[in-house]
């Protein structure tokens, strides 16, 4: 029974992180639109051609952290699945000692 517990709690901690990427990428999702904003109030101005080379990289950092963040997702949907297996397989396993 212990070890069914430990693989629920495993279960909920990739569930945790797998949200936590996902709030991750939302978060970074907000940004442009920020960026947009800021970039449509200095047209014409002198600091735009500043501003939009700053926030030229600034997005491609963060379209690389979104590309990683993904790739961990689903990474941890792989890792999931597997624990998912394991627990219905240990479920399985005691109910069928039980009517054994």
């Amino acid at each position: 029974m212990r070890r069914v517990i430990a693989q629920k709690g495993e279960l909920l901690g990739i569930d945790s992180e797998i949200n936590s990427r996902k709030l991750q990428i939302d978060s970074i999702s907000e940004d442009p639109k920020r960026l947009r904003e800021n970039l449509k109030a200095l047209k014409g101005s002198s600091e735009e051609k500043a501003l939009v080379e700053r926030y030229a990289r600034e997005l491609n950092e963060q379209e690389d952290r979104v590309l990683s963040l993904q790739k961990e997702r689903s990474d941890l949907r792989v890792k999931r699945d597997a624990s998912q297996k394991t627990l219905s397989d240990m479920i399985q396993s005691r109910q069928i000692e039980t009517t054994i």
